[in-house]
């Protein structure tokens, strides 16, 4: 009887394949207290988006905003404002908004120090959507001017001019600015007092968050005068305070920069 069997050495079975060596992993175990957290964080963070918007809203239509913006539209109807409020810009940073004007055609911008003071980022929005980033040139904390400059060296911008002359107590003025979360936002006042002496133009126009660095306007379209704070009034409504057209000519003239 022959035998077919191969020789014991030469004997083996096929190997199993590799899955019949792993063992099934058990469903990962749940953490609960992970979960938690973050439907925690989750909360928190949809709540601080309500009350961004239910800020934003309160301000956007407060009473004092439709104040106003319906003496804004009523301004509007009466006088052209258009060619002032196309020199006015809005000044944003990281750390806040301010209002500014353009004095020359290559974009040169003023506004208020401390609009920008601390900033990490500038960027000055035009009328007509274009937005640029801006660099101070030189500052005056004292006075609380500065002055940027757009890059990108922009040509024929629409300007604003200083007065050669002051004004005085009782000429009327106009403020051009943003306040609140507004946009170029006129309203009409007049000159309370001027003291030099105390380097304060005060003007009845009422003034809001936002309006700092608005350029005060004399009936004929001139720049005498840039808001920078707010006298407080009843019911949070006040007065504005201005830098002086003789601080404001002083600081553009000066060469010496910062």
């Amino acid at each position: 009887m022959v035998n077919n069997q191969p020789p014991e050495e030469e004997r083996f079975e096929e190997e199993p394949p590799l899955e019949a060596f792993m063992e099934e992993e058990p469903p990962p175990k749940t953490r609960p207290l992970r979960k938690a957290v973050v439907m925690i964080v989750a909360a928190v963070v949809a709540l601080a988006m309500l009350v961004q918007g239910s800020a934003f809203l309160f301000q956007h239509f407060s009473l004092d905003a439709l104040r106003f913006t319906s003496e804004s539209q009523q301004l509007e109807k009466e006088g052209d404002f258009e060619p002032f409020k196309e020199a006015v810009v809005a000044v944003q940073t990281d750390r806040g908004h301010g209002t500014g004007f353009i004095i020359s055609e290559s974009g040169d911008v003023l506004t208020n120090e401390h609009v920008i003071r601390g900033a990490s980022s500038i960027y000055v929005h035009l009328p007509d959507g274009e937005r640029y980033e801006a660099t101070e040139t030189k500052t005056d904390e004292t006075n609380d001017l500065a002055m940027l400059a757009l890059e990108g060296q922009p040509d024929n911008l629409p300007t604003l001019t200083l007065a050669d002359t002051a004004a005085n107590p009782g000429n009327t003025v106009y403020v051009i600015g943003h306040p609140m979360t507004h946009s170029y936002i006129t309203n009409k006042g007049e000159v309370k007092e001027s003291n030099d002496a105390y380097q304060v133009l005060a003007i009845t126009n009422a003034v809001f968050p936002g309006h700092s660095g608005s350029p005060v306007l004399s009936e004929e379209g001139e720049v005498v005068g840039m808001v920078y704070a707010r006298t407080s009034g009843e019911n949070g409504n006040g007065e504005g305070l201005a830098v002086p057209l003789r601080q404001i000519h002083t600081f553009v003239e000066d060469d010496s920069g910062t």
